[in-house]
C-alpha cells in the first residue's frame, strides 16, 4: 500500500532541497517512487494547480529574497534557480507577479508569494488523502435515482452496495442524463436523530419530466458548497461508510465547526466521475451546503 501523505511529503522535500537546480516531473516522480501520471493527477486534484506550476511558483517566490536583499545580477539569479535564460526568468516572474524583477527590486510593493505546501494540512485515510476544502456555487439542478432508507447500524457497505447496483444496473435506464458517467450519492440526513438516513444513488438529469418508474426525482436548490476531495488508489466500488465517515468527521470537527460557516441544508452528496477512475485511482468529492454562520 502506498502511503500517499508520505509520498506528498517527499515530493515537497525534494522540491525544497533542489530549489537551485532544474527540476523535472520525471525527477520528482523517480524520487517519490510513483508514476509521473499519478503524481501529476494527485497533486493537481488536491491543490488546483499542476505540480510543475507549483515548482515554478516556489522558485520565483524564493528568488525574491536574492532580488531585494543582494546585488546579484538578474541573469545570475535566473541561473541560480534553474532557469536556462535570463529572459525565461523575467517572463515567468512577470507572469506570476505582474511586475518585472527589476521593478520589484527598485520599488516598494507587496506581492502574493507561494509558500511551501504544509504537509500537516493533508489528512491520510488508508491509501488516500484529502487536503484543504474548495468552495463551489451550484445553481439549481435535478437528480434521478433510487431512494433507500438506511438504518444507522446497518453496516458500512450498505450504501455502497446500493450505489454499485444503481450504477451498473439502472443508471442507463434514465433518459436525458447530463453525464451518465458522473455518479451522485445523495444523502438526506434530516432523520439522523431517529436513527436512519435516506440515501439515493443517482445521476443528474436535464429536468424531472421523465423519471423512470421505480425511481425518484429531486430538485436540488441553488447553494454554496464546501467541497472536500478524497484522492487515492482505490476503486469507487470499494468505498465504504467507514472511510466516508472518517472524512465527514474531518470535515465537520476539523473545519466546518471552526470556520465561521454553518450547514445550509440537511443533505450532502458524493460526486464521482467514473471516466476519471481507472488503474485503481479515484477522485471522490463530498459536497456540503454551507452558509455564513452570521446569516439567519
Amino acid at each position: 500500500m502506498i502511503d500517499l501523505k508520505e509520498t506528498m511529503g517527499g515530493c515537497i522535500r525534494y522540491i525544497e532541497d533542489n530549489m537551485h537546480r532544474k527540476i523535472t516531473l520525471d525527477d520528482i516522480a523517480g524520487y517519490c517512487g510513483i508514476s509521473k501520471y499519478h503524481l501529476h493527477r494527485i497533486f493537481k486534484s488536491l491543490t488546483g494547480e499542476s505540480l510543475m506550476e507549483y515548482v515554478q511558483s516556489r522558485k520565483l517566490s524564493s528568488s525574491i529574497g536574492d532580488l531585494v536583499a543582494t546585488n546579484m545580477r538578474i541573469i545570475d539569479i535566473a541561473l541560480e534557480y534553474g532557469f536556462d535564460y535570463e529572459q525565461s526568468y523575467i517572463r515567468a516572474f512577470r507572469k506570476k507577479f505582474g511586475y518585472t524583477p527589476l521593478k520589484v527590486r527598485s520599488e516598494q510593493m507587496a506581492l502574493v508569494i507561494k509558500e511551501k505546501l504544509n504537509v500537516d494540512d493533508i489528512m491520510a485515510i488508508d491509501n488516500s488523502i484529502i487536503y484543504k476544502p474548495s468552495f463551489v456555487f451550484r445553481q439549481k439542478f435535478c437528480l434521478a435515482g433510487i431512494p433507500y432508507k438506511i438504518m444507522s447500524k446497518s453496516g458500512d457497505r450498505v450504501a455502497n452496495a446500493y450505489g454499485r447496483d444503481f450504477f451498473y444496473n439502472h443508471r442507463l435506464k434514465v433518459p436525458n442524463p447530463v453525464n451518465p458517467d458522473v455518479y451522485f450519492g445523495y444523502t438526506d440526513w434530516s432523520a439522523n436523530d431517529a436513527g436512519y438516513i435516506y440515501y439515493m444513488p443517482s445521476i443528474q438529469v436535464q429536468d424531472l419530466g421523465d423519471v423512470p418508474a421505480g425511481m425518484k426525482g429531486i430538485a436540488i436548490p441553488a447553494h454554496k458548497y464546501v467541497v472536500f476531495r478524497f484522492v487515492g488508489f482505490f476503486r469507487p466500488d470499494d468505498i465504504n461508510g467507514r472511510q466516508v465517515g472518517r472524512l465527514l468527521v474531518h470535515m465537520y470537527s476539523k473545519w466546518i465547526f471552526k470556520s465561521g460557516f454553518k450547514f445550509a441544508d440537511t443533505f450532502r452528496f458524493e460526486y464521482i466521475d467514473a471516466a476519471l477512475s481507472r488503474d485503481n485511482y479515484c477522485e471522490l468529492d463530498i459536497y456540503q451546503p454551507i452558509a455564513d454562520a452570521a446569516q439567519a
